[in-house]
This record gives C-alpha cells, sequence and structure tokens, in this order.
C-alpha cells in the first residue's frame, strides 16, 4: 500500500504545470551560469595573453604621459607639489616602459602562452617574497600557493585550469551558485504546499479512506518530494555539466583544492582578530570536493523539505505556509546581515548552511567569527534539524487524524 501512495505522488507532482515551470527556470538558470562561466574563461585568457598586457601597459603609459602635461600646466599646485608629483611619475613611468620591454621580449621569445613556465616565474616570485617577510600569515598563505603550484606541476595539471570553463569547474560554479542564492527559494515554490495543498481542495480525506496512517502519508509526500528535487536539481546540474565536459572538456579532476583551514582568536590592540592557524587545512582533488559539495546540498534538500513539511503541516493554508516559509528565509537572510551575534549563531541555523565554498575551505570562519563552523557542524546541524523537522511533523499530523 505505501508503494501505492509513493507512486500516487509522483504523479501528482509531475501532473502540476507548477513542476515544469519551477523546471524550466531551474534550467534557465543553468545556462545563465554557463555563459557566465564562457565569459570569465574568455576574459582570463584575455588578460594573460602578452599582446593585451602590451596594449594595457601601453595605454597606461599614455595615460600617465598626459597626467605628466597636466602636471606641468597646473597653475594651482605649487612648485615643490609639482616637482615631488612629477618625480613620482616619472619613476612610475620608468616601471612602466621596463614592463612594456619585458612583455615585448617575452611575447619575441614565446609565442603562446605556457603555463609551465608561468608556474615555474611564480613559484620563484613567491619564493624570494617568502624569503623577505616576517609576516607569519603571509608566510603560511604563500607557502599554500607554492605546494599547490608544485603539484600542478608534478602532476602536469596546467595552472589556468581552475579559471576555464570546463565540466568539473562549471558542476563547482553551479553548485555554490545555486546552494547559496536560489536552492532554498526554489524549493518553497516547488513544495510550499506539499501539504497545506491537500487540505485546501478537501483531497486528504479521500487520501485516507486507504487503510494508511497519516504517518504513511505524510513520510510517502516527503520522501517523494525530497526525491523529486534531488532528482531534478542535481540531475540537472550533472547534465549541463556534462554538456559543458562535451564541449569544452571536462578538465583534471585532480585539481588541488585547499579545505579544512582552521582559525584562531587572538585579541591585539583591543580588537579580536582570527588568524590562521599554520598546519591547518589540506588539498583534496576537485572529484573529492564536488562529492563533498553535492552530499552538503542533498542534505540541506532533504532538511528544507522536511522544514517546509513541519511548517505546512501546522499552517494547513497553502497562503500562510508560503507566507510563512518566505517570511522565515528573508528575515534569517537580513538577520545575518544586519546582526554580528545571529551571524556568529549562524553555524546552528540549518538555512546558513549553504556556503560550500566557505564551508568546506573554512574561511566561513573568517565570516561569522565563529571558530566551530566546520563541514562536520554543517552535517550535523542540517541531520538533527531534519529528524526534528520530521518528528515535529509526524507529531502534529498524526494528532488530527487516526487510522481509517
Amino acid at each position: 500500500m505505501f508503494l501505492g501512495l509513493v507512486k500516487n505522488e509522483f504523479i501528482k507532482i509531475f501532473a502540476k504545470k507548477k513542476t515544469y515551470i519551477i523546471l524550466l527556470l531551474f534550467v534557465a538558470l543553468s545556462v545563465v551560469i554557463a555563459v557566465i562561466a564562457e565569459q570569465s574563461e574568455a576574459s582570463y585568457l584575455r588578460s594573460i595573453d602578452p599582446s593585451y598586457k602590451i596594449e594595457n601597459i601601453e595605454r597606461e603609459i599614455g595615460y600617465q604621459t598626459d597626467y605628466l602635461e597636466s602636471v606641468k600646466n597646473n597653475t594651482d599646485m605649487t612648485e615643490a607639489d609639482k616637482k615631488r608629483e612629477l618625480e613620482n611619475n616619472a619613476i612610475y613611468l620608468s616601471q612602466l616602459e621596463a614592463d612594456l620591454a619585458r612583455e615585448k621580449a617575452f611575447l619575441e621569445s614565446n609565442k603562446s602562452y605556457d603555463w609551465a613556465v608561468d608556474a615555474n616565474a611564480q613559484i620563484a616570485s613567491l619564493k624570494e617574497q617568502l624569503s623577505a617577510s616576517n609576516d607569519p600569515e603571509f608566510t603560511v598563505s604563500m607557502n599554500q600557493q607554492i605546494q599547490k603550484l608544485q603539484f600542478q606541476l608534478d602532476n602536469n595539471i596546467p595552472i589556468n585550469e581552475e579559471n576555464l570553463n570546463t565540466g568539473f569547474n562549471y558542476l563547482k560554479l553551479s553548485i555554490s551558485v545555486i546552494f547559496a542564492g536560489f536552492l532554498a527559494f526554489g524549493l518553497i515554490l516547488f513544495s510550499g504546499d506539499i501539504m497545506s495543498g491537500e487540505y485546501n481542495p478537501g483531497t486528504l480525506k479521500f487520501l485516507l479512506i486507504q487503510p494508511v496512517t497519516r504517518i504513511k502519508v505524510l513520510i510517502s509526500k516527503y520522501l517523494v518530494t525530497v526525491a523529486s528535487s534531488l532528482g531534478l536539481i542535481l540531475g540537472f546540474q550533472a547534465l549541463f555539466a556534462v554538456g559543458v565536459g562535451i564541449v569544452k572538456g571536462f578538465g583534471s579532476i585532480n585539481l588541488p583544492i585547499f579545505v579544512g583551514q582552521r582559525f584562531e582568536a587572538i585579541l591585539r590592540n583591543g580588537e579580536m582578530n582570527f588568524t590562521q592557524i599554520s598546519g591547518t587545512g589540506s588539498f583534496i582533488g576537485q572529484g573529492e570536493y564536488l562529492l563533498r559539495g553535492l552530499f552538503l546540498e542533498a542534505l540541506f534538500i532533504a532538511t528544507m523539505v522536511a522544514f517546509i513539511t513541519m511548517v505546512s503541516v501546522i499552517t494547513k493554508s497553502t497562503v500562510i505556509s508560503f507566507t510563512v516559509l518566505i517570511a522565515t528565509l528573508l528575515g534569517s537572510n537580513i538577520l545575518y546581515t544586519l546582526s554580528t551575534t545571529y551571524r556568529k549563531l549562524s553555524a546552528y541555523v540549518f538555512l546558513h548552511q549553504t556556503s560550500i565554498d566557505g564551508i568546506l575551505s573554512g574561511n566561513i570562519i573568517m565570516e561569522t567569527r565563529n571558530l566551530n563552523f566546520t563541514y562536520s557542524l554543517s552535517i550535523i546541524v542540517l541531520l538533527i534539524s531534519c529528524l526534528t523537522f520530521l518528528g515535529i511533523a509526524m507529531t502534529v499530523f498524526k494528532k488530527r487524524d487516526i487510522l481509517i
């Protein structure tokens, strides 16, 4: 009988026009993300093109030359100010001329961009900066960059790959953008009437003439909504990633991404500062990063649907349900923006477990100033929230009816 309920719920979901409208909006959003990624790649490739660098330097030299003339002819400046400004301008111009000569020489000897040459040059520059630095935070950051560049050199992974619109990079961007900006609201539109929609037309009483309990009815609706959401959202994310991969290439699944860095709070000059703890964090491959991100996204979907189910059961009204859900979502985001106290507590609120990059990298700690905000904590918060919302929904729903 339970399988019959599940089948019936699937039929009802995909019989609604709303399902296909939301799906089309999601597809449109995925296309927009792909276009943005393509434009970002084009901008990056142009920025590393020696010819483009030469054009920019020549343009800047022209601006500075014009500025030099304007200073000479400026009657409002004192002679001392003019002299100082002209001297500074002359130094800057000489630097630009040197840069221009270097780029022209590089273009002459390297007709195309060689990422390995660039990587070795960056490593040499970083090591030079390290030798002249006494800043612990700077040292940690530079060492991380050196490790990453060396790993890519050793494993033949182009250093510009993370800036290209590959299949894996598209999936990473899609998860980040959709999860952080649209997932919660989209789920509200998709399933905000998961139970209240049954009360309004009076269809629930016809459903309950079957020999099933309210709990089975509720669970069937919840599971079908979660399965449909996972299938549509994660399925189309994967489909678009494959499409981009076929056209642009998938990229390296071993592209190193730094995760798990921890911070400590240090009082300096009467102000609390957060600094990275040396030795914390590690590099993982892009494949593992995507799996962690997708798992967190799937768990958030299950939790959000559980919350929607609870609100829908309690309110018994589609209008009130949507109002409460949207007000909760908007209100929590407003509080997060305005209140530093709430932002610190947001680590324990399921609605704020949506910053994939921040949670996985550990940078969310710097944003919220909560040292306990980690990937593991996010999983625990989502699991406890999901079970709590389902428990409340089942308790309330069961008390409103008995076995028929």
